[in-house]
């Protein structure tokens, strides 16, 4: 909550708008000098509209710099865990202030944006009216398969069920989004029966007679404690499912739903991919199949901080307020 205090300094009075906010079980507090002049009612209302964007960002901040300094990892530097710690609190702030139809309609935003970003990183990508037309008139733009349009259909509903999904994140939930995605086709959920390749990269996925064991072992490195960010844990997670390619198609799609489930899981957003980023995303891949970790990881933070960069940095344009909102409590 955002009130006034008052603190005296040999016998002078200065006052300040003092926010609190909880953070790992202790209350914490930031503050802004108003002067040595008493507000009254009118002028204390008129100063908390002024300054409570001003308190919520300084909260957010502290939190996030205080989270930030509990990872230990040799891939992010402190500012990237920094910024992704930012954003959390940021998007749990929004959580708070946002009205039921702000949320709707921002949840609508960007399901358009990361669905299209998820199609637009495969091999036949649409384009983001192709999208928008698809899911506002329920209908086949010209020109696009009817294929394309279930796929676009099922994307939308598994974004918005994702983050529940991968709850209990394990082979079989794997295999029924995969399921899921292709619905009718004959296709989904069934693990791939061939051998397989990657796309610019000398790595060679496992036989099949290998992929139950190797989704096994994945998993069971998820579910294991790590210092690593969680942004990290999911690229690196993210990878390796890429790498052993466990269907015969629509590995990518399902890779990138469950990696934006682990992002949202934490709190955070989930990428907005566009058609120009399919090189640096492969990139990052390759990188990975090198062995190059650090690579791998450093290219899809940068790539991901690009998409968010007024959250992943702050500043006032990240809370989205209105004037009415602004006198809300986040915490």
């Amino acid at each position: 909550m955002v009130y006034l205090t008052r603190k005296t300094t040999r016998g002078q009075h200065y006052y300040y708008l003092v926010k609190s906010f909880k953070y790992d079980g202790r209350v914490e507090k930031v503050q802004q000098y108003l002067g040595s002049d008493e507000p009254d009612e009118s002028e204390l209302e008129q100063l908390k509209q002024k300054y409570t964007i001003d308190l919520e960002l300084a909260a957010i901040e502290r939190m996030a710099i205080m989270s930030s300094e509990t990872y230990r990892t040799p891939y992010l530097e402190k500012s990237a865990l920094l910024g992704l710690e930012r954003m959390r609190f940021l998007n749990r702030a929004l959580h708070r202030l946002e009205s039921p139809e702000e949320r709707t309609q921002e949840n609508m935003k960007n399901s358009v944006l990361n669905i299209n970003g998820n199609m637009s990183l495969s091999s036949a990508p649409l384009s983001i009216d192709s999208v928008e037309a698809i899911f506002e008139q329920d209908r086949a733009p010209t020109g696009v398969p009817l294929s394309k349009v279930l796929e676009a259909l099922a994307l939308r509903r598994l974004h918005d069920e994702i983050s529940d999904r991968i709850t209990r994140l394990d082979k079989r939930s794997i295999l029924r989004l995969h399921q899921d995605l292709f619905e009718g086709t004959g296709k989904g959920g069934l693990l791939r029966q061939d051998s397989a390749s990657l796309p610019g990269s000398a790595f060679m996925p496992p036989p099949p007679i290998l992929i139950e064991d190797e989704l096994e072992g994945l998993l069971q490195w998820w579910h294991d404690p790590s210092p690593l960010h969680p942004f990290e844990r999911a690229i690196l997670f993210h990878h390796r499912f890429q790498q052993v390619k466990p269907f015969e198609s629509g590995n990518g799609l399902v890779g990138r739903l469950i990696l934006d489930g682990m992002l949202v899981r934490f709190g955070l957003s989930t990428t907005r991919w566009q058609k120009e980023d399919r090189s640096i995303y492969l990139s990052g891949l390759v990188a990975g199949d090198r062995g190059d970790r650090t690579k791998l990881i450093e290219i899809f933070w940068k790539a991901y901080k690009k998409q968010h960069r007024p959250s992943v940095e702050g500043g006032k344009d990240s809370l989205r307020l209105s004037p009415r909102q602004s006198q809300l409590e986040a915490f």
